[in-house]
């Protein structure tokens, strides 16, 4: 009875008749890399409304402080350390995109063009209704892990920062 048993019990085991061993897909190096390459940033902040929201009032004012010639929020690594960081000049940038001065944007920085599409996605999914909301956030979040755009466009801005730092642009 206990072999009919045991015949049963694997018969419905997908791994049955397999000797190797299997080693879960979360214990490689190599796969927490990969997950952690292609980590979605923009899809959670999405599906929270209230930072989003946050998000979105603290860029489009700074924009809008930029815009019209007044000192916006300085940023905190170029006043202490006197050393600029990789976003530095971004919103002077972005604001130059809105007005249409393009080429005058991208010699102040060059990632500017990123910048300006995600803040319309977020100020369109502010008003989103929830069933719109977490299919565009799902979308963006395969996006973001199929391509690991956030990693990449992370790793170039550094790239172009250290250009940027050493005078080669």
């Amino acid at each position: 009875m206990q072999v009919l048993l045991t015949k049963i019990a694997k018969s419905y085991n997908p791994a049955s008749g397999r000797d190797r061993k299997t080693k879960a897909a979360d214990d490689s190096i190599g796969y927490r890399l990969k997950m952690a390459f292609f980590t979605p940033a923009l899809a959670p902040v999405l599906r929270n409304r209230w930072l989003n929201c946050f998000f979105v009032a603290f860029g489009v004012a700074q924009l809008l402080l930029v815009s019209t010639g007044l000192s916006g929020w300085r940023c905190p690594i170029y006043e202490t350390l006197g050393v600029i960081c990789p976003g530095c000049g971004m919103t002077t940038a972005a604001a130059m995109l809105v007005n249409g001065n393009w080429q005058s944007a991208f010699q102040t920085h060059v990632f500017a063009p990123v910048i300006v599409p995600v803040l319309i996605t977020m100020l369109v999914a502010i008003g989103l209704p929830t069933r719109y909301l977490i299919m565009l956030s799902g979308r963006i979040q395969r996006l973001e892990q199929k391509s690991g755009m956030t990693a990449i466009l992370l790793l170039s801005m550094i790239g172009y920062w250290l250009l940027r730092i050493f005078q080669f642009i």
